[in-house]
């Protein structure tokens, strides 16, 4: 049974953030960014050629290179779901972000989600882990909807992050928006077939459940004499974020599948 671990999430507390290219290790050995209690470096391979998020945002490293167990850190910005039939492993939490969502939406046990890392009790050659669209634009829906909160006041990331937060529920609903969106539009031929065509629905002027919480949310605030981040100026500053990222997202609009192995 999959176990969510917070002793793991202390020990790589500073493990987990964005890998440097410029300081990583080209051969993928070694003990180079693994933390004492998994130092030995695995390299990532694949055998896809197109759609691949950069895999210097991920870190593998395991106790033994033949026995395991495997330690996924993942610093991109890709959700990735694990493949060890047969195999436990416990989630960590790596920044409160992730943590927050994970509470509150339904996403899978295996799914390491940016910000997080895995630990799976297996031999390397027995693990892998496939790219997870899907749930990367859920994501990105939820990382648009914190860029278009004010960094200060009443309306802000911590804020929405108290328990029973009107905007929390909006954050979590446009998170859900970008995902369903992406799934139900498989196959059909508008724009928003793709991941980026889902984000831009989601922060647009649709009617949709992301802009139904987060207008409920602006009338709870206000009421409350707060200045909410209204609507229409969320949806400049998600939607702006969200064409930064195109470059970033390069790799979400091919479909094919992208499985990832350690050795």
């Amino acid at each position: 049974m999959p176990i969510v671990v917070t002793v793991l999430a202390l020990l790589l507390s500073g493990c987990l953030g964005a890998a440097d290219p410029a300081t990583e290790d080209a051969s993928g050995s070694g003990a180079t960014r693994c933390p004492s209690a998994y130092p030995i470096r695995l390299p990532i391979t694949t055998d896809a050629t197109v759609g691949v998020p950069p895999l210097y945002r991920l870190r593998a490293c395991a106790v033994d290179a033949r026995r395991g167990p495997v330690l996924l850190m993942n610093d991109g910005n890709a959700a990735w779901a694990t493949v060890a039939p047969g195999h436990e492993f416990n989630l960590v939490q790596g920044d409160e972000p992730a943590n927050w969502l994970r509470e509150r939406v339904a996403v899978p046990p295996g799914m390491v989600l940016p910000g997080t890392a895995i630990v799976v009790q297996a031999r390397p050659s027995e693990v892998s882990w496939r790219l997870s669209r899907e749930w990367t634009v859920g994501w990105a829906g939820f990382e648009a909807g914190m860029h278009a909160l004010a960094p200060r006041g009443r309306d802000t990331v911590a804020r929405a992050m108290d328990p029973d937060a009107a905007r929390g529920q909006a954050l979590v609903s446009c998170a859900l928006t970008a995902y369903h969106l992406y799934l139900t539009a498989q196959g059909d031929p508008l724009p928003v077939h793709d991941g980026f065509g889902a984000l831009q629905l989601t922060w647009s002027a649709a009617s949709t459940a992301c802009a139904a919480d987060w207008l409920r949310a602006d009338r709870l605030l206000t009421a409350q004499g707060a200045r909410a981040t209204g609507w229409s100026l969320a949806v400049i500053r998600a939607d702006s974020w969200v064409t930064k990222s195109k470059r970033a997202l390069g790799w979400l609009a091919p479909a094919a599948p992208v499985v990832i192995g350690v050795r």
